[in-house]
């Protein structure tokens, strides 16, 4: 499953969509990409929204803090760029410092999360969007997380069935797996969508991989490895993992190994990856629309 045919949709209708309504409304819809410290796939994709963001027509700034800055200057400093009539989305890239990361902290990155507005939040993380996804609400959603609508996408362009299959979704990062599983698992998608995570098992996780219909993988561990003596043959396999090894971007899937038996297979790159860029863009014209009065909630797909 290559992300460009997907992708290529969404900016083929973008590029005719975004023209006419700067033209019209007299406004740029702009991004503001909030990140603390330095990451290499970080600094891989912020550079990619951002080049993607100026093809389409519109603007990203990034707007990059010291990994030093606490949890409630942060936390100001998403605040004042949410209220600023500049910016028509705000996303906090991921990961955050240790500090801000652990939910346990007075601070935490729900809380900075929380003080975009919901008409801005086009990553889909704050508490509106948390809440509409958990109510599986697709008809009245604003903005579904990017790589959660971007595997979506992809699942409807490549005719994906989930309506009973057992969906194995590993990881639970806040902006990747934790919105798919409610997705998969929700009405949106009918699966029986199950988590497998560090805390289970080891023999546990083994099982629930081996029986998967989908999986949907996003350690991004070097010590963490998906082998085809893993999956059970036609699995769907959709790999949303990135790291940095050597020069080269790397996932959590053997690739040649596992597309010898599954039936559908991300590539890393060249995968999901693309497919979650053009869904930020989406959602950024999204979010310039409900900015003018004139967006429309909801999803179709």
């Amino acid at each position: 499953m290559y992300g460009k045919p997907v992708a290529e949709q969404i900016t083929a209708r973008l590029l005719s969509e975004v023209p006419r309504f700067v033209e019209r409304q007299k406004v740029v819809p702009t991004l503001a990409i909030v990140q603390v410290g330095r990451n290499p796939a970080s600094d891989r994709y912020i550079a990619k929204k951002v080049e993607a963001c100026t093809r389409l027509g519109m603007a990203a700034e990034h707007l990059s803090f010291d990994e030093t800055i606490s949890a409630d200057s942060l936390k100001e400093e998403v605040d004042r760029a949410g209220r600023s009539p500049k910016y028509h989305g705000i996303l906090v890239q991921l990961p955050l410092p240790d500090p801000i990361e652990k939910p346990e902290t007075s601070t935490n990155k729900f809380d900075i999360f929380d003080v975009i507005p919901a008409g801005k939040d086009v990553d889909g993380v704050g508490r509106d969007a948390a809440t509409d996804l958990y109510r599986a609400r697709q008809s009245r959603m604003k903005f579904l997380a990017c790589t959660a609508l971007a595997v979506r996408r992809m699942m409807a362009y490549y005719h994906v069935t989930t309506e009973g299959k057992r969906a194995v979704v590993i990881g639970r990062n806040d902006i990747t797996a934790k919105p798919i599983l409610h997705m998969l698992g929700g009405r949106m998608c009918n699966a029986a969508a199950i988590w497998s995570h560090k805390y289970v098992p080891q023999a546990v996780q083994d099982e629930l991989i081996r029986e998967a219909d989908i999986l949907v993988s996003s350690v991004g561990s070097m010590h963490f490895k998906i082998t085809r003596d893993m999956v059970k043959p036609g699995v769907v396999v959709f790999d949303i993992a990135t790291r940095v090894e050597g020069k080269k971007l790397k996932g959590d899937v053997d690739f040649e190994g596992v597309s010898a038996v599954a039936s559908l297979i991300t590539p890393v790159p060249g995968g999901v990856g693309p497919v979650t860029v053009a869904a930020l863009t989406e959602n950024l014209f999204r979010a310039a629309q409900f900015t003018c009065g004139i967006g429309t909630e909801g999803y179709t797909f």
